[in-house]
């Protein structure tokens, strides 16, 4: 079996994704043995034609539509040998052997199901890529209470996050998908993404699916990846609008699978009535 199985969904990324492949294959040690899957979403700018001509030793399955990110991970996945398997953005790109500081750690934490490296913009600074599971509107009231008060609850969510150091290795309640690492065993125990989600969400939830099975996942603190955050989510502003839009559809079926149609539907309209029309791009961030 081989150590680590590399997949990247893409779709119309041709110079991202070019470099990111190259940086896999520069940077990762000859002694870590792995594979390179990539799954081309439908691409029309030559980006499918482009590894199948410059990587010839990367698997590469094309799709005629974009079936979205879940769905053509699981092909991959399907396909998959590594005993870890890692969901990789085209828009990432590696300046070090992360792949195998990150198996590295995996191998010595095996309480730990799943992992994710510390991502950086451009100029070097961090990104925001783990969070806590999305509160109840139950959690919600009560934390807002608690602020009003100004007596949070010693289990608040902004007392378990104040407490997180970026710059090293923590358990988180979940990972951003862009750079994340699974445990084979793992993914045996909770199964494929669930592909009910288009995209979005569907990290949050493998997350939580994985947390419910017992299973730690960690924020590598220590581990940085470049995440350039320039792939198909900015293609222009219709597009960036809709995706926002499919942002929150994501995260309300999320509600609906894991905290019941009552919990998603209060959640609707908290978000609703809470957070005016322009604030509603960094919603996430702030219901967390």
């Amino acid at each position: 079996m081989l150590d680590i199985s590399v997949i990247i969904v893409n779709w119309n990324t041709y110079e991202l994704l070019r470099n990111c492949l190259r940086s896999i294959i520069t940077h990762t040690t000859c002694t870590t043995k792995y594979e390179i899957t990539v799954v081309d979403n439908g691409s029309t700018d030559g980006s499918a034609e482009m590894v199948a001509r410059h990587f010839p030793e990367v698997r590469l399955i094309c799709n005629q539509d974009n079936l979205g990110f879940a769905k053509a991970n699981n092909q991959a996945i399907k396909v998959s040998t590594g005993r870890y398997l890692v969901l990789l953005n085209s828009d990432t790109e590696l300046k070090n052997d992360a792949l195998t500081a990150m198996m590295n750690f995996m191998d010595a934490h095996p309480s730990a199901g799943i992992c994710g490296t510390k991502l950086l913009n451009t100029d070097g600074t961090r990104q925001d890529s783990c969070d806590l599971f999305p509160r109840t509107p139950y959690m919600m009231l009560r934390d807002k209470i608690g602020d009003i008060r100004r007596r949070r609850h010693a289990n608040s969510w902004q007392n378990r996050m104040a407490a997180w150091n970026f710059d090293s290795n923590f358990v988180v309640d979940y990972l951003i998908g862009a750079a994340l690492l699974i445990r084979r065993e793992t993914l045996k125990q909770i199964g494929m993404l669930d592909d009910r989600f288009f995209m979005y969400a569907e990290d949050i939830d493998w997350c939580y699916r994985a947390f419910l099975k017992g299973w730690q996942t960690y924020y590598l603190g220590t581990i940085s990846i470049y995440h350039y955050n320039r792939g198909s989510s900015n293609k222009s502003p219709e597009l960036s609008a809709q995706l926002q839009t499919l942002r929150r559809e994501s995260l309300l079926q999320f509600y609906r699978k894991h905290y019941g149609r009552v919990n998603a539907l209060l959640f609707k309209k908290y978000i609703r009535f809470t957070f005016p029309i322009c604030q509603k791009k960094s919603l996430l961030t702030k219901i967390y």
